[in-house]
Parts: structure tokens; C-alpha cells; sequence
């Protein structure tokens, strides 16, 4: 016998582990541009899910922090910096070794 399981139910689970696999990336991401697209595209995932929870103040809440305010100030703030992180300062270049 096949269950019957809601696609809604489907759909919350493929968004989940998108949203858990962008995570990933972005925790082991270098290129810091890269991995606020990356966090980005986590809170779109997230915002899909509370879509599909019926809940409509979370995603407005989600939407304006998690995708627009948040990545928009890290952008900024990482076009006044490097770009990318660096495992210590012999990569960077400025330290000599003694």
C-alpha cells in the first residue's frame, strides 16, 4: 500500500535541506561575497518554508531582514574590506617569517 503523503509535506522537506546545504556552503566558504549569496539564498529557502506554513507575518519579517536588510549591509560592508578570509596572515602577505 503507498502512503499518501501531502506534497506540501514534500516540499517543506526539499526546501529544509536546501536551506541546510546553502548553510553548509556558507560556513565553508572563503569568498565572503559568495557566502552572503549563499546565506541569501538560505533565508529565500526559509522564507518558502513559512509560505507554506501559512504563516504570512514571519515570511514579511523574514523577507525584509533575512534577504534584503541583512545581504545588503554585509555587500556593503565587504566592499570596504577584503573579499576573501584568510586562514592566517602569511597568505595575506603582510607578515615576514622570523
Amino acid at each position: 500500500m503507498i502512503l499518501s503523503v501531502p506534497v506540501c509535506y514534500i516540499l517543506i522537506a526539499l526546501f529544509m535541506t536546501y536551506a541546510l546545504i546553502l548553510t553548509y556552503k556558507t560556513m565553508i566558504e572563503k569568498d565572503l561575497v559568495k557566502a552572503v549569496i549563499y546565506s541569501a539564498g538560505q533565508a529565500v529557502a526559509y522564507t518558502l518554508v513559512l509560505t507554506l506554513l501559512a504563516a504570512p507575518d514571519l515570511v514579511l519579517a523574514y523577507v525584509a531582514v533575512g534577504v534584503g536588510m541583512y545581504t545588503a549591509l554585509f555587500l556593503f560592508i565587504i566592499s570596504r574590506t577584503e573579499s576573501k578570509e584568510y586562514d592566517n596572515l602569511k597568505e595575506l602577505g603582510g607578515m615576514n617569517e622570523k
